[in-house]
This record gives structure tokens, sequence and C-alpha cells, in this order.
């Protein structure tokens, strides 16, 4: 006994060091962005128990809050009734506040999907003389007197802030489930050449609605799903290799495009476990990647079928006949085993959304970024409710390797806790170079007021002093538009006479297109790239990278091609 006391303490000593060094190596990189439980300058509450969302859109940054098992929730004994489950809130700037944009009211349960669309193609497919970027959010509302339930999606106005509503699906509600939103995405039909929005909505199935201007919100839902009804709800759509796939429990769906589309399952983990407890999910964050031979797309999905669940990581790299090979990355609780030093793991769940694709500005360095939540046995570290209390991040490198990091450095016992990083995004904002992270799980325990928002900034203290010169005379703006199609715009400033190369590269580092290779002089310029190589031959849909060297400097962003 006197032995695992001391080991114990060693632990906690180990840890506090930790935790010492870390923040001081790290306390001028992260600022606390929104912290739940105050008022905007309007006067309107901000609270919430979780960040689900944090999503760029026309120079904002939009976040959604949900108040699952947050007190001031009018469901959980709150008085407010304009406090429900779900808000939008808003940061228009860097220098700004946060402030409330939308609340759903006391209806709709939690904004399971915050996302940012562009239609390039009205309902007919027709090209549009210019593309329509669209906020949109999903939530169901279940009526328990009646015995129904209505799935909808709302549409941010950006001209006058309102927010129109659309009606996907109503019927019988069975189970809170069973409506879930929980993604939704643009897809072109490679047979048709329709754009389709493709929303999933729970056990019902997979849905599809179509671009018309002429109607309230822009966008008419078909009535009946292209499939449905499905065993467990859909946890995510992705595009790869010109084709859509979601998830369902262990299963992977392929859509067959055409008039009248079909599905067919086209991998199973059902030879790891027949059972999905349907509020784990089975198969999470269904993401697309490159193919790390070289050729295609590969997908990327953590495997969580039930509570003991660990995280394991698994790629699917294309093979003949649609199919794919399953190839096993890691364990993330293995890892997190490792980074606790003494503790273990006994459920670990992650991966709420996608494996987001991010390029380190000091390294250019790409990695695929998922956050997690880690249940622990010895609860030697610092808990909440059982739950490791610092919120970790996990980055994937190009080469399938992983590291762990935490959200503001390593925590202590006496500072609030994080949880889960449930939703990360790069920051919209031209003038900072940041990356904002927003989470926090309430598991089933009361959680008022745990919503929180971060921001990491990478300043010139992160680089060498000559790249910090570097980015003092030259500067590559974002390009807009993006997402785009066909065609988008690459704006860069150079305060000093320079060779500029300008580079467009796909994933996998294969050059695609030479823009710029010349010398030029002191001023701001515009270059375009119309989605051709070069051999003037349109290239596929996905995201792909452009580069800039100018003597020193080198600077990379991504951009995402539609079709």
């Amino acid at each position: 006994m006197i032995w695992v006391d001391l080991k114990v303490r060693k632990v906690i000593l180990n840890f506090i060091l930790v935790v010492m060094s870390f923040s001081l190596l790290t306390s001028q990189d992260w600022e606390q962005s929104f912290s739940a439980g105050g008022f905007d300058v309007n006067g309107l509450f901000m609270g919430g128990s979780e960040v689900l969302h944090l999503v760029p859109h026309k120079n904002k940054l939009f976040a959604s809050i949900g108040y699952w098992q947050d007190e001031n929730n009018v469901w959980y004994g709150g008085s407010d009734l304009s406090i429900g489950w779900s808000q939008i809130i808003c940061l228009e700037n860097e220098d700004d506040s946060w402030k409330v944009d939308f609340d759903l009211g006391y209806n709709y349960l939690r904004p399971e999907i915050l996302k940012q669309v562009i239609f390039t193609k009205d309902y007919s497919g027709i090209s549009l003389d210019v593309p329509d970027t669209l906020l949109i959010v999903g939530a169901y509302s279940p009526n328990y007197i009646l015995g129904t339930a209505a799935s909808k999606i709302f549409i941010r106005d950006d001209v006058d802030g309102s927010w129109d509503q659309i009606l996907v699906y109503e019927g019988d509600f069975s189970s809170g489930e069973s409506y879930s939103m929980r993604d939704i995405e643009i897809y072109t039909d490679q047979v048709t050449g329709i754009e389709n929005l493709i929303i999933s909505v729970g056990t019902q199935g997979i849905f599809s609605g179509k671009y018309n201007p002429n109607v309230d919100g822009k966008i008419e839902i078909g009535l009946i799903p292209e499939i449905g009804p499905l065993g467990i709800r859909p946890l995510g759509i992705t595009i790869a290799n010109n084709h859509l796939y979601f998830s369902s429990g262990n299963k992977i769906f392929k859509r067959n495009d055409g008039y009248d589309p079909s599905y067919e399952v086209v991998h199973n983990f059902n030879d790891l476990s027949s059972y999905i407890n349907s509020a784990v999910g089975g198969i999470r964050g269904l993401s697309t990647i490159p193919n790390p031979s070289g050729s295609d797309e590969s997908m990327l999905l953590m495997w969580c079928p039930d509570g003991q669940s660990k995280g394991t990581i698994f790629r699917l790299d294309p093979v003949e006949s649609q199919e794919f090979d399953r190839v096993y990355e890691t364990k993330i609780s293995l890892l997190v085993e490792d980074y606790l030093i003494g503790e273990t793991v006994d459920y670990l769940l992650g991966a709420y959304n996608e494996f987001y694709l991010f390029t380190d500005p000091t390294t250019n360095i790409d990695y695929n970024i998922i956050g997690i939540e880690s249940l622990l046995q010895e609860n030697i570290y610092p808990s909440w409710n059982g739950f490791y209390s610092g919120g970790i991040i996990v980055l994937r490198d190009n080469n399938g390797q992983y590291i762990l990091q935490e959200i503001n450095g390593s925590i202590d016992f006496d500072d609030n806790p994080l949880v889960s990083v449930r939703c990360y995004v790069e920051s919209p904002f031209e003038n900072e170079s940041s990356m904002y992270f927003g989470g926090f799980d309430p598991n089933g325990h009361t959680s008022t007021n745990n919503a929180w928002v971060y921001k990491r900034t990478w300043s010139t203290l992160d680089v060498d002093e000559q790249k910090s010169q570097s980015i003092i005379n030259y500067k590559v703006h974002n390009n807009y538009p993006n997402p785009f199609n066909p065609s988008t715009n690459i704006p860069y400033t150079i305060l000093k006479d320079e060779f500029i190369n300008i580079v467009i590269y796909d994933l996998i580092g294969n050059r695609v297109k030479l823009l710029v290779n010349e010398y030029k002089d002191i001023g701001s310029y515009i270059i375009n790239w119309n989605g051709k190589n070069e051999n003037d031959i349109p290239v596929s849909a996905g995201v792909y990278l452009y580069s800039i060297e100018a003597g020193e400097f080198k600077q990379t962003k991504k951009m995402i091609l539609l079709k």
C-alpha cells in the first residue's frame, strides 16, 4: 500500500512539473476567446454546456452552442423560455466579442450540424452566374404530446441577419436520435451533373435538396429519402474519388449516381463488432485524405462501437471493384496512456465531426486534427466526473504518425474543465495567424456554463528572425471564393522587389499548375486559377494547396474546388 501511495505521489509531482514547464512555453500562445455564462453587447445571454461547431462564413466566425444538461435550459429547470437547447453566436473580427446571432428556442434540440455550403448550380444543373454561399444549421424538434418530430434546416440571410427555416422531414417520434442531423454535404451527381445538398436525418435516412432561388431559404428538399430507414444514425458524409460515402454504425455506404440514385455497402466492420451502441455511433469522423500509395484518395475514421471504445483509427485504401483495404493506424487510448503516465483509459471517444486538415504555419507540415475525451480509471490527474479535465487534440501527419497536444497547455487541478475538444478551425480573420478550438461534453452530467472556445496564435516568436522579416515583406491573402467552382482569385502583396513563384499542388504533393514564375515589383497583385492543370484539363474536386515562394519566404494555404 505504501508503494502505491509513493508511486501516485511521484506521478502527481512529475505532472505538476510538466504543467509548470509547459505553461511557460505556451502561455503566450493561448487565449480564451469565449466562456459561457455571460452576456453579449445587446444584453443577450450566452451560456451552454458545449461548443459543437466553429465555422468561418463570409469573413466572420460562427459557433453552435448546445445546452444539453445545462441548468439554464428550460428543459432542465431554467426559467427563461427563450433559452432552450440551441444557440448560434458570432465573432465579427479578432478584436471583437462574441454575440448572439440566432436562438433556436426551446423546441429544437441541440444544433448537431453547422456548416457553410456553396451552391454553383441550380436545380436543373445550370451554372449560377455567381455561386451562392450559405450558412446552414440543422436541428430537430420532438413533440412529446403528439408523438411526432420534425427535422429542419435553418439558412442564414446574410443581408438582414435573419434565418429562414425549411422542413426536411416530419414523422412519428420513436427515439431521441431517430431524427439526429449530424452532417450535410454538397455533392454533384457524376451522371446527371445535378448539384445536391445531401442531408442525414438520423435513422430516417439520407435526404437531398437542390438550389432554387425562387423558394424561401433557396433550397428545395425532396420528400422521399434517397435511402432509408437506417439501423443507426449516420455520423459522417465525405466525398472521395468523386464518389459520395456516408457511415452508419459499422457500415460505409456508397452512392450510385443517376436520376434514381441507390446506395450499397462497400465496407463493413461487423467482423470487429456486430453490436453498435447508437449513442456512441460506431464509425466516427469519416474523412478523405491522400492515399499513401500516391494515387486516388483514402478514407480515415475512428472506430468507437460501444461503451468500451478505445478510439481505434483505421484507414481505408481503395482497391479494384470499388472496395477498400482496411489498414490499422493506431489506438488513441494507448497514446493517452503514454501521455498520462500511470493512467488507464477505460473509454475514449472522439472525431465528433471530421479529421480537419491543418498546415502548421511554423513548419509547413500538414496535419489532420481530431479532438477526444478520455474516461480514466486511476484518476491521479485532474478529472471531471472521471473524464480527464484537459482538452486533448490528436494530430496525424501525412506519414500516419500521431502526436497529442493540449488546449492551453497541460491543465491544473484548479482549472475549469475542458474535457472534450469537439471542433477546431483556422481563423477567418486576415490579420491573425490563429486557430480556434471549442468543446466540453457533459456526458450525461449536469453541466452549466461549461462551453468554451480557446484561440492559439502563432506569433513571430514561433519562427526565426529571417522568416519574420519575410512575413513583413510578403503577404499571401486568402483566396476568394473558397470553396470555389470553377475559378478562384489569389491576392498577394510584396513590399520588396523579388522573383515570385506561385504553384498549385494537390494533397499528395504533385504539381498541378504553375501560376506565376517571374520578377515582380513592389505592389499588390491578384492571380486567377481556373481549376485546370498544366495541360488545360479541368482537375477533379477536392482540396488543393497554393504555395508562394519569394527569396527565403514561403507560404502555403489550402483551398477547396467543388464540382
